[in-house]
């Protein structure tokens, strides 16, 4: 029985094959190496944004200053945008201030006092209105500011994974100052009849 010799065609498909068959399994070789090292990358991000966080929040004292910082700053970028920045209070002129600075009552007293110096212009630009609708419009306009900055604020804290404990009492209790201070304005200007 005779064999028939094997010419280079009859070898050239099979190894046009394994070398397809090679390259395919270096191709996915890569991806899983690439999703490895995707996932070791996320892994390590994720853990050095853990530290920063821990190490601007984890300090109780130091991380609730922060967060109170990170709540004001909100608020008053709303405002500010709302009625503008004659009368910001910037970083500069913060620099240096008392211990207690951004206890509760202070935070809650720094955005009032930024948003109420706003009114008398307010007043100036409808003077066709009547002081209640002048009142009325004008707290409806910085509370809205208001919300949205503090509604901001607290989303980049629970992101962070900071919004709980003191640093949460501490912004609730922020707000619910300001509420005061708002509607003692109200009641101040228009009488307690008026005030809601």
């Amino acid at each position: 029985m005779a064999v028939s010799p094997i010419t280079g065609s009859q070898a050239t498909p099979s190894r046009r094959v394994d070398s397809q068959q090679v390259q395919a399994n270096e191709k996915t070789e890569q991806q899983v190496q690439q999703a490895q090292f995707t996932a070791s990358s996320t892994e390590l991000k994720a853990r050095a944004n853990q530290n920063i966080v821990q190490a601007m929040f984890g300090n109780n004292g130091q991380g609730d200053d922060k967060a109170m910082n990170i709540l004001y700053s909100e608020i008053m970028e709303k405002l500010n945008a709302e009625l503008g920045e004659d009368h910001a209070i910037t970083p500069e002129k913060m620099a240096g201030q008392a211990d207690d600075y951004w206890s509760p009552e202070k935070t809650a007293g720094r955005i009032v006092e930024g948003a109420l110096g706003f009114f008398e212009t307010f007043q100036k630009q409808n003077p066709n209105m009547a002081e209640d609708e002048q009142v009325a419009q004008f707290l409806s306009t910085i509370t809205k500011a208001i919300d949205k900055g503090y509604g901001e604020a607290t989303q980049v804290l629970d992101g962070l994974k900071v919004f709980d404990g003191s640093i949460k009492d501490n912004a609730e209790a922020t707000r619910s100052l300001i509420d005061d201070k708002l509607a003692a304005f109200r009641e101040a200007r228009l009488g307690s009849e008026n005030s809601v």
